[in-house]
């Protein structure tokens, strides 16, 4: 197999992969960090190949008619017998050739990277702008790791929780946004929101323009989204479902406002307890599913409440904080019964 991805790697390098090859390739390229580097060490080795051929045309044996200097002999004989030596490595089979050569090409250790971390704490939303200039606003209770320099082929960041990305456009530098589930969308450059909560039980891709792709591991495949579409992954079921959505409802949040577009009162619920940083218990003893149509900018968790009674049979109580051993406080809990 990795015979395989080495002789694709070498073509693709070459520019001579079929399509089929080519995506084959980009695919390898979004499956793992160990096949990035392979394809890596293949370039530079090319490179390198490249820079010892420009070498090889020096007319060496012009140059030498024109110094009698013993030492400069010596110094010529050394560089000669040197290209000799890296020519004989370049044929080496494909593999040991990019391995032997890549490490000379980088003899030196790389810069390590510093990673720097943002988080919206619970309750709050906050604009950030990247080291590209792109710009992420982070949801309530989420966090963003991103490099503080954005190097090589990609811009990569880590998500939990939820963002809305502004993308700057780099057609050269894909721009990647990991879960911890291991779903990954990347972009070129376009506006997109990310729901990737470890305490929800899905993954939700909204795009609202451009095209952005979907990584899911379990398949092994990538979903383009077109704009106003979403991918909602199941992360127990490993299943996928790709809809047109109400973008304005999903983004909604990075602005201050919740909009809800027949939304079921279980995800009404589930939202405005983040947006509102308490706990919302909701016990259905009705058995009913109930949808709404609304849209709220600045009003109260017990408003909002008090406008869905007038709809449905609705009550609740308010349970204070509860102080623990540590000396920390619970979350204010709200008990809410649908009859």
């Amino acid at each position: 197999m990795e015979d395989r991805n080495a002789e694709l790697f070498f073509r693709y390098c070459k520019g001579l992969c079929t399509e089929a090859e080519k995506e084959e390739v980009e695919a390898l390229l979004d499956e793992s960090e160990e096949h990035r580097k392979l394809f890596r060490d293949f370039r530079n080795a090319l490179a390198l190949g490249e820079d010892i051929k420009a070498m090889e045309a020096i007319d060496a044996e012009a140059a030498y008619q024109k110094t009698q200097s013993k030492i400069r002999m010596k110094k010529r004989q050394q560089f000669r017998h040197q290209l000799v030596r890296y020519a004989a490595f370049l044929t080496l089979p494909l593999l040991l050739s990019s391995v032997i050569l890549g490490y000379l090409y980088f003899n030196e250790p790389e810069e390590k990277v510093q990673y720097a971390d943002i988080t919206a704490s619970v309750g709050s939303v906050i604009r950030y702008e990247l080291p590209d200039n792109s710009i992420v606003w982070l949801n309530s209770g989420s966090t963003l790791r991103y490099p503080t320099v954005f190097k090589g082929e990609i811009r990569e960041v880590d998500l939990q929780g939820e963002a809305y990305f502004e993308v700057k456009s780099d057609k050269k530098h894909p721009f990647y946004v990991n879960t911890p589930s291991g779903i990954r969308v990347y972009v070129y450059g376009t506006q997109f929101n990310v729901s990737a909560y470890e305490s929800e039980d899905y993954i939700e891709t909204v795009l609202e323009s451009g095209h952005v792709s979907v990584f899911m591991p379990v398949y092994g495949t990538s979903e383009t989204l077109q704009p106003g579409e979403r991918l909602l992954f199941d992360k127990k079921a490993l299943q996928f479902v790709k809809s047109k959505v109400d973008v304005s409802e999903k983004t909604a949040w990075k602005d201050g406002k919740l909009i809800f577009r027949n939304t079921s009162l279980d995800e009404m619920l589930k939202r405005l307890s983040r947006h509102f940083n308490v706990d919302i218990h909701f016990n259905n003893k009705s058995g009913k599913n109930y949808t709404f149509r609304a849209t709220f900018r600045n009003e109260s968790l017990f408003q909002i409440l008090d406008y869905l009674s007038k709809s449905v049979s609705l009550k609740w109580k308010v349970e204070d904080p509860v102080q623990l051993a540590d000396g920390t406080f619970t979350k204010k809990k709200v008990i809410v019964d649908l009859y």
